[in-house]
């Protein structure tokens, strides 16, 4: 069982096994480059943003193969187990030179004539960096005038207290239960939202109240 339990994520037994990305883990790359690094008041550099996405990577692909063989405590305990042995995670070198890569097609298009149909058409981006700038792209015309959505958890903030995780908008350390609020993800993302909440910190539900 151990050798087919990672399925697309599982390792070789023999010479070297790399990653293989497909269109879910390169949204995250995407979602992240747009998030912290292209919008928002301060630009986060890739360096500081790769660690982040690596985790959120691997919380993904621990999702895939735990849904695969229904979600229990054996699946997640039996992934934890055998992730470093058999499940294929992208090294945090991978995952900067993707985001290095995608910066690329984005500071081309902020700053040239040129459009993702184009590098694409040129043969300039891969076909599967341009479907997901794509349907990014298009997801982002549908938020509504000033919304607050974030698609991806905030890069969590060092923390020297013990803490329940992080604020889901501004990463904070939620260290007190009054920091525990739940908020539901707003429509803007259709059906990823439905039924999802986010743990919120007091500081950020006050914020979002006077808006």
């Amino acid at each position: 069982m151990t050798r087919t339990f990672g399925g697309l994520y599982a390792r070789k037994l023999r010479g070297p096994s790399r990653f293989v990305w497909t269109q879910d883990t390169l949204r995250i790359i995407v979602r992240g480059l747009f998030q912290f690094h292209r919008c928002g008041p301060r630009s986060v550099s890739l360096h500081i943003i790769a660690p982040h996405l690596r985790s959120l990577i691997r919380e993904h692909v621990k999702s895939v193969v735990c849904a695969s063989h229904g979600y229990s405590n054996f699946s997640e305990d039996h992934f934890e187990r055998i992730c470093a042995r058999w499940i294929r995670l992208p090294s945090l070198g991978a995952v900067l030179l993707k985001l290095q890569e995608f910066s690329t097609y984005a500071c081309l298009v902020g700053s040239t004539s040129a459009t993702y149909d184009s590098l694409c058409a040129d043969g300039f981006m891969p076909r599967s960096a341009y479907d997901v700038f794509d349907s990014e792209i298009s997801r982002l015309h549908f938020f509504h005038t000033g919304c607050r959505l974030r698609i991806l958890p905030a890069i969590p903030r060092p923390c020297d207290q013990p803490s329940w995780g992080s604020c889901f908008y501004c990463g904070s350390g939620l260290t007190d239960k009054i920091d525990l609020n739940l908020l539901p993800k707003c429509e803007c993302i259709g059906q990823l939202a439905q039924g999802e909440d986010v743990c919120v910190c007091s500081s950020c539900v006050d914020e979002i109240a006077d808006d």
